[in-house]
Order: structure tokens, then C-alpha cells, then sequence
């Protein structure tokens, strides 16, 4: 018989939030959380649109915390670079 391993209330805590966090997805239970959202918006110049930024374009809408696909937080994300960007208050789904 192998000897009974015994825990670290650490390992306990964290093995009870997971199951937590599934039982609480499970069941549905969360609530919205208020947050600011932003996106690119390709900008024009003499020498027309950004094409270096279309991968941060494409990507939408996003938290304005977070960084573009380009590891940018924003414009100017390339010398030259005519984008703009654009913000709008949004909501997250954040489970309880």
C-alpha cells in the first residue's frame, strides 16, 4: 500500500478554485463588468492606407488594456503610420 500523501493548504486552495470555476461556468453564474474597448482605424495619406497595420485592423475590437496582434498598445506602430484609433465603452463577462 503506498503511504497517504498529504497536501499544502496552497495545493488544497488552488485544486478548490478550479473546481469552483467550473461549477460556477457550469451553472452560468457571472455577472458584466464595464470596460473600455478600442480598435484601429486605418488612416490615408498621400501614399494611401497602412499596410503594415492590417493584422491590427482585422483584429477589432479590443480591450483597451490589452496589445494590438503587432505587440503595440497604439499608433504609431510603424514610421509613417497614419492609423487612428477609435474607443468605445464595452462589457466583459466576468464568472463569480
Amino acid at each position: 500500500m503506498l503511504p497517504a500523501r498529504t497536501y499544502s493548504d496552497y495545493e488544497i486552495t488552488e485544486a478548490l478554485a478550479i473546481i469552483d470555476r467550473a461549477l460556477t461556468e457550469k451553472r452560468g453564474e457571472y455577472y458584466y463588468e464595464e470596460v473600455l474597448l478600442k480598435r484601429v482605424l486605418p488612416g490615408e495619406s498621400d501614399t494611401g492606407t497602412c499596410e503594415e497595420c492590417n493584422e491590427n485592423i482585422d483584429a477589432g475590437w479590443i480591450d483597451s488594456e490589452d496589445v494590438y496582434p503587432s505587440g503595440d498598445d497604439g499608433p504609431e506602430f510603424h514610421p509613417g503610420c497614419v492609423c487612428e484609433e477609435e474607443y468605445k465603452e464595452g462589457r466583459r463577462r466576468v464568472y463569480v
